[in-house]
């Protein structure tokens, strides 16, 4: 097997990156798609002197592939580690059925205390969607956020009203 050069290396890195950064971008957030693009290469820097007779955007392309199934299973770990809420927390109703809870709430005083208990950046949040009840997108668009940050957001904010509100109730 020759050996293949460093300039070869760098010819085919600066040939394929931009491609390679734009699929990435097409798939994933933004923040992400830089890093994985960078993994993609990366990787091909520490295996391209034993990848033999194959098509390199092929392979460049199909690792930008297997990077970013690997993204999205880590985010959905991650995920569901972080918005975790003990069962009897819970109290066998949906966060959505405790949310709503606190607009029953019997004294408008217990509500307040529940509401201005979040920090500004959820007591933001909530006065947005439940109290001018604006759409998402327009949430979005005031808060510089993306469609998947606003729907996290939005669950955890549901989550902690649930745990405040089962918190009071004890």
């Amino acid at each position: 097997m020759p050996q293949k050069s460093k300039q070869e290396l760098e010819v085919l890195c600066e040939k394929y990156y931009l491609d390679i950064y734009k699929y990435c971008a097409a798939r994933v957030d933004m923040l992400y798609a830089e890093d994985i693009a960078n993994d993609v290469f990366l990787l091909f820097c520490q295996k391209w002197q034993k990848l033999e007779d194959i098509n390199y955007k092929s392979w460049l392309y199909e690792t930008a592939q297997n990077l970013i199934k690997n993204h999205y299973k880590m985010l959905k770990r991650k995920t569901k580690n972080e918005t975790h809420i003990d069962d009897s927390v819970a109290e066998n109703l949906s966060y959505e059925e405790n949310f709503e809870n606190i607009g029953e709430d019997k004294t408008e005083e217990r509500k307040n205390e529940i509401i201005n208990s979040l920090t500004e950046r959820d007591r933001q949040l909530y006065e947005m969607k439940y109290v001018e009840k604006m759409p998402n997108n327009q949430i979005r668009e005031t808060l510089s956020l993306s469609e998947d940050a606003l729907e996290k957001r939005l669950y955890r904010l549901k989550q902690k009203i649930a745990v405040k509100i089962s918190e009071k109730s004890k």
